[in-house]
């Protein structure tokens, strides 16, 4: 679903902005991630967002800063380099790819399939998309405000459908921050 070089690489003892500096793909925050995944039973299709983000990977002798995180290195992204996401259905009888959609900007957050047909994720730059769950093509969109970078959800009140999702942010991927959770329905 994204690129797959040099994801073993060693780190690189130059600086990070340094052109020989050891790059990877998709990124220490790439592929699917922890992203939840989306399943279609009547479909065979498993539905996930994916990061792709050009970065390297260099050593850092500072000292273990106790109780936070400490990695041995630095994780950074080349500056003018790959930055993008899809949106992507996989058969999950045979692995292949039944369809894919490019995003402008890395994907975090989660996808949501429903019953009906229809496959929902958010992106950085504020949009909260709908798709057709067998094609692919967008069927919706609202502009959020902020990175939908959040996992949708769906619930039901008074036999009415609702899909749900939070417009915040997100740090990682230096998405626009916000604090509202949106929810949607049909009239």
């Amino acid at each position: 679903m994204v690129s797959q070089k040099d994801r073993w690489t060693l780190p690189s003892s130059t600086a990070a902005l340094d052109p020989k500096a050891a790059r990877m793909f998709p990124g220490a925050n790439g592929g699917v991630e922890w992203s939840p995944i989306a399943t279609s039973p009547d479909l065979n299709l498993a539905y996930a967002i994916n990061l792709e983000q050009e970065m390297t990977y260099t050593v850092d002798s500072s000292p273990y800063p106790l109780g936070k995180l400490w990695l041995g290195g630095a994780f950074t992204n080349v500056p003018g380099g790959i930055q993008t996401g899809n949106v992507t259905a996989v058969d999950y009888n045979t692995g292949k790819i039944k369809w894919q959609v490019k995003t402008p900007q890395p994907m975090i957050g989660g996808i949501l399939a429903t019953a009906g047909g229809v496959v929902f994720a958010g992106e950085a730059n504020g949009w909260f998309k709908a798709y057709d769950a067998s094609n692919g093509s967008i069927l919706w969109k609202f502009q959020a405000g902020a990175g939908v970078n959040a996992p949708p959800s769906s619930y039901t009140v008074d036999g009415k459908q609702y899909v749900v999702v939070g417009a915040g942010g997100n740090v990682q991927i230096d998405a626009k921050r916000g604090n509202n959770i949106i929810a949607f329905t049909l009239n």
